[in-house]
């Protein structure tokens, strides 16, 4: 099970992204970003440009690729001249050429454009710069994020999506390779795009929510987090990782890993069968004493 310090290091990646690509980009007052924006917004990005070469000969403090990052984003988000900012992006890994952000950046850049293919080499070439970098901001908070884009660029977060839709559920546990119960219900899947995540409700015969799912692609672990939670059993919010895998033409593998009650390392395997559009098998097993596995839940699903 992740800890909650992964959550909350989420919680300030997702903070970091909306600063750089949702809010307003706001340049410290009397830095050399505002004076190389000031100089766009007064006669251009040719003059901006010269501008900053002659400050950067005069500055007394340190200079980063934060200054001109900023401004890029700027120039971009706000102002739309997308021709200035790739100018300034530029700029940025000429000045830079050791620092992973600059590239990330740019790659950002060509997404906006379109250009998603390309942007992939610069995604690339910012994480294998920040992957192992010793600097704590591109190592901890820069590498998972461009390896976020990367994955979306890939669509690996849509990995699952044979799984949207509405579905009748026929299901049937196991226990000790013999039939005990036979269940029915329904699954309601769909993927919420604002939060790049499939959402599964599951409801039992009567109609009833019986669960609740979420699912979502963590690209630096290439494997699905899954959040479960039931409105009856109060039991808070139960968390595994699932890796996937094709076994074969339309059909897949996961590996479920979870902690249960007793603390103890639990493993699950799940094969899906989609046998067209409109009918999946689905079929659980978990190892016995003898480290076989064995089938303990099955479900034909049907639309």
């Amino acid at each position: 099970m992740k800890t909650r310090t992964t959550t909350t290091a989420l919680t300030c990646l997702l903070l970091i992204m909306f600063i750089f690509t949702g809010f307003a980009q706001v340049l410290p007052p009397d830095s050399i970003g505002e004076k190389v924006y000031n100089e766009y917004k007064a006669n251009g990005v040719d003059q901006a440009i010269a501008k900053y070469q002659t400050l950067k000969k005069s500055e007394t403090k340190e200079l980063t690729q934060a200054d001109l990052n900023l401004v890029g984003y700027k120039i971009m988000n706000e102002d739309k001249d997308m021709m200035a900012a790739e100018k300034i992006f530029k700029l940025n890994m000429e000045e830079y050429p050791q620092a992973a952000n600059p590239y990330d950046s740019y790659g950002d850049y060509l997404v906006a454009n379109g250009k998603e293919k390309e942007a992939k080499e610069y995604f690339k070439k910012s994480a294998e710069m920040s992957k192992d970098s010793e600097d704590e901001w591109e190592k901890n908070t820069l590498y998972p994020q461009t390896k976020g884009k990367l994955a979306k660029i890939d669509k690996k977060h849509k990995q699952m999506d044979f799984l949207l839709g509405d579905w009748n559920i026929d299901a049937i546990a196991y226990e000790d390779g013999a039939e005990v119960m036979k269940m029915k219900g329904k699954d309601k899947v769909k993927f919420d795009d604002a939060a790049n995540s499939i959402i599964l409700h599951h409801y039992n015969e009567q109609g009833e929510l019986d669960g609740m799912r979420i699912i979502t692609y963590d690209a630096i672990d290439d494997e699905f987090d899954v959040a479960y939670f039931s409105p009856d059993r109060l039991r808070g919010i139960e968390v595994s990782n699932m890796k996937m895998k094709s076994t074969g033409d339309k059909q897949y593998e996961f590996m479920d890993s979870y902690t249960n009650d007793e603390g103890e390392e639990m493993e699950l395997k799940h094969e899906i069968r989609k046998i067209s559009d409109s009918e999946m098998e689905w079929i659980i097993f978990e190892q016995n004493d003898n480290e076989e596995w064995e089938r303990v839940y099955a479900m034909n699903m049907t639309k």
